[in-house]
């Protein structure tokens, strides 16, 4: 369905605020991300929310309903961002009343990410999913790279290795594609090295350093492929 409030690209490129708990298996091999373990405050999605609906004033409903859910999950009030707070609706009844609008897709991520720090990986996987499908050039990317982080949690590499370059090549395709692509590279390229596919590894982290030497992973990357590529 179309949405009337389309999310800007260029609204979301502080992608590495979007943490996981995937850098807790590359600090074990001392090879850490560009970006912190920590909870799920998403300061971009606070930036959504407050252009959803105070900088272009929300014309669906579905909008005004997520408007408070996702401002409590930008402040890190999970649960009543999840569940709501007893007046306003919680992302849990967004993503069902909402299901195919922007809106309903974003709360899918957004619960995507609450159910992955708690350690619900199916859950987590399966909200991802479902955002996976919104067509937004950024938040798409981030749910199938949400979905490697928990296929990480459950040791399966070769999973998270397809879907960490799936979130790739979907985010060359993005107007964020300097964050996103070279982001997801790298952890495609570490979890091939958990599986001891120095190879690929090597292919991958050498498209970081050829194609995105502006990158946050470019130096890490460098040294990386230089140690593995001999």
């Amino acid at each position: 369905m179309a949405n009337n409030n389309p999310i800007d690209d260029d609204l979301l490129v502080d992608v590495q605020e979007v943490y996981s708990k995937t850098e807790q298996f590359i600090d074990r091999n001392q090879k850490p991300l560009t970006y912190g373990i920590g909870g799920v405050v998403v300061v971009v999605l606070g930036v959504l929310a407050y252009q959803s609906f105070v900088v272009r004033p929300a014309i669906e409903a579905a909008e005004t309903e997520a408007w408070r859910a996702e401002s409590y999950f930008a402040q890190d009030s999970l649960n009543l961002a999840a569940y709501g707070d007893g007046i306003s609706m919680g992302l849990d009844g967004i993503a069902d009343k909402f299901s195919g609008q922007a809106a309903g897709d974003r709360a899918n991520y957004e619960l995507g990410i609450y159910h992955r720090d708690l350690g619900e990986y199916a859950e987590a996987m399966a909200r991802f999913e479902e955002a996976v499908s919104i067509g937004d050039g950024v938040v798409s990317v981030l749910a199938q790279g949400g979905i490697g982080d928990c296929q990480v949690e459950l040791g399966d590499y070769e999973a998270a290795a397809r879907a960490f370059k799936a979130a790739a090549s979907a985010g060359a395709s993005s107007s964020a594609e300097q964050v996103l692509a070279p982001m997801f590279l790298y952890k495609a390229a570490i979890a091939h090295m958990e599986l001891g596919n120095t190879s690929e590894a090597a292919s991958l982290l050498e498209e970081v350093v050829s194609d995105y030497p502006e990158s946050q992973q470019f130096s890490m990357a460098q040294v990386l492929h230089a140690s593995i590529a001999g």
